[in-house]
């Protein structure tokens, strides 16, 4: 009974495969599920195959590739400029961030204030409005350089030529700067970095800038109150967001370097091992040399024969030494399977009935001795 119970058992699982399989939507919200699949494949396999190929890091045909960068640690003049150029386009959109969120501070300041300290804020306001366009409307009448505008400062009377006063101003400000340069120059004699050609010279400067930058972005970066979303900042490592617990990013990250790890040991296992497969050889006779050779062919033929039945198309129906058919019904068993199955779990529980009268036996003689 307990037989027919579990035909009948399977039976009604393949009637629920059959009838899953006819509610598909359509052949072709299939096909694009299998070529999405197809793509995704290929894109994680095509970068391996550019590195055992030897084209790496020339691999522009595998879909999604990022170069690696050519100068690791230091930017490169026109990084550099881009990255400067981003850093003064957020400035900008930040002082504007600011003025906007100072113009509604002073606003709700503005309302409780008395009328004379409103008046007398308005007035500032229009002031410096006229202070900034005073010096054009000057040009604009004709009257420059007699502009009579608050902090203006009229230009050289004298352009590219100097007066006795500003020669002398000039040459005793020249005396102070000579003095300070000495005294820089004895405190920094010791820590002159001397290059031998100029591209190491270029390269020490960029990367003192580029130091010099990164130390002061995440200053500023904290100071504007944008901590820890400083991404612009070079070589910036955001602070972890779930100190001592891996997210699935980090988690999975682990497990491919795991992964790397693993391959580059076994690699390293595979050499010492044939090391110590050829210094056994030595005190071998050819016989067996012969043997160990034959061997180890017939092992590397067997690793790439699967790989090899599914290159010419010929998979599943390979000859490979050991392979084993993939299972044609996933999920389901065949009547053969079934019939296989039923005759283990006889000979299985045959063995344990025979397992269990012994141990009977044995506990039964136990005590009889005990008695």
């Amino acid at each position: 009974m307990r037989v027919l119970s579990f035909l009948v058992s399977l039976l009604g699982v393949g009637a629920i495969n059959l009838r899953s399989a006819n509610q598909e939507t359509g052949c072709s919200s299939s096909e694009v599920v299998v070529r999405a699949k197809m793509q995704n494949k290929l894109a994680s396999l095509c970068e391996d195959m550019c590195k055992e190929l030897g084209a790496y890091p020339l691999c522009g045909g595998c879909p999604n590739f990022v170069a690696p960068d050519s100068t690791p640690g230091v930017m490169t003049w026109e990084e550099l400029l881009e990255h400067m150029d981003n850093l003064s386009a957020w400035g900008h959109e930040e002082l504007k961030a600011w003025g906007t969120r100072a113009a509604g501070l002073v606003q709700e300041n503005l309302k409780s204030m008395s009328c004379e300290q409103q008046e007398l804020h308005h007035r500032a306001q229009v002031q410096n409005k006229l202070a900034g366009i005073c010096e054009d409307m000057c040009k604009e009448v004709g009257a420059y350089p007699k502009c009579t505008c608050p902090g203006f400062t009229p230009p050289d009377a004298t352009p590219g030529v100097m007066t006795w006063d500003e020669l002398l101003e000039h040459m005793d400000n020249l005396v102070d700067w000579g003095s300070e340069t000495i005294k820089g120059w004895h405190s920094q004699a010791g820590a002159l970095v001397q290059t031998e050609s100029c591209q190491k010279s270029d390269t020490v400067v960029r990367s003192k800038m580029q130091n010099k930058l990164a130390s002061l972005c995440e200053d500023m970066c904290k100071e504007l109150g944008a901590y820890p979303l400083c991404g612009g900042c070079p070589n910036f490592v955001a602070p972890d967001s779930t100190p001592g617990v891996m997210t699935w990013e980090e988690l999975l990250e682990h497990m491919d370097n795991l992964s790397d790890w693993g391959h580059g040991e076994l690699k390293a296992w595979a050499k010492r091992a044939a090391g110590l497969v050829q210094e056994n050889l030595k005190g071998m006779s050819c016989q067996k040399q012969e043997l160990h050779h034959r061997a180890q062919v017939q092992n590397k033929l067997a690793g790439i024969c699967e790989d090899m039945c599914k290159e010419v198309g010929a998979y599943p129906k390979c000859t490979c030494p050991g392979f084993t058919p993939p299972d044609a019904t996933p999920g389901v068993m065949t009547w053969d399977e079934l019939l296989e199955h039923m005759d283990n779990l006889v000979e299985w529980s045959a063995d344990t009935i025979e397992g269990w009268h012994s141990q009977a036996s044995q506990l039964q003689k136990s005590k009889a001795l005990r008695h």
